[in-house]
């Protein structure tokens, strides 16, 4: 059976009804803030869509470009025809989506292209390019892209340069490149003529195998 209410309580208006009375109250007085502040909410809404919709347009398109690159080395291989294509490709991705995950890992496709080409300065330019635009990295191709600049240099007989590089990329993630790393970093000494140097290193390169 329910409680009977009061005459105090009878009398008393509804908190629901009191709350519902003061919010329209305020809302006639405050018709311009009111107006102003709803449009302002319904502007930030369209305005988040439109960057969602934007974004995902953006991203998307680069990486079917990408993806485009990579299906003409699946279908043809890295023959001249196939290079010349992606190097326009990878190109367009670094001009037009710069801020997209495919436009970073196109400097580091342009530096393996230019790398093959025998071009170690345009390689060295664009791995420490793609280096600079590269976060934190769980992949190990921020570690590739280290080595291949260690690389380079050594090509170029730029022993002191190669071994900086081989050295930064034991700081990065390098799960199961673990032994090149080491072995990269030998032979750097190696070439300084620190044979006590290199020598540690290549201990420690087979105690990876072992």
């Amino acid at each position: 059976m329910a409680a009977k209410l009061s005459k105090k309580e009878l009398k008393s208006p509804d908190a629901f009804q009191t709350t519902f009375e003061r919010a329209g109250d305020y809302i006639s007085e405050n018709k311009s803030r009111v107006i102003i502040v709803g449009a302002a909410l319904v502007c930030a809404v369209v305005i988040a869509m439109g960057i969602y919709f934007y974004w995902s347009y953006y991203s998307g398109s680069a990486l079917k470009l990408y993806a485009k690159a990579q299906d003409n080395i699946l279908k043809s291989g890295e023959n001249k025809e196939t290079i010349d294509k992606n190097t326009k490709i990878f190109n367009e991705l670094i001009d037009q989506y710069p801020y997209t995950w495919s436009g970073r890992m196109a400097y580091y496709h342009l530096g393996n292209i230019y790398y093959q080409e025998g071009e170690m300065d345009k390689a060295i330019r664009a791995y420490e390019k793609f280096v600079d635009k590269m976060g934190s990295d769980k992949t190990g191709v921020k570690f590739l892209a280290l080595t291949s600049l260690g690389y380079a240099y050594e090509v170029k007989k730029d022993f002191k340069e190669s071994l900086k590089y081989f050295e930064q990329a034991q700081k990065a993630y390098h799960t199961g490149f673990e032994m090149m790393g080491l072995r990269n970093v030998a032979r750097a000494y190696e070439a300084l003529n620190d044979k006590e140097k290199a020598l540690e290193y290549y201990k420690k390169a087979l105690e990876k195998t072992t």
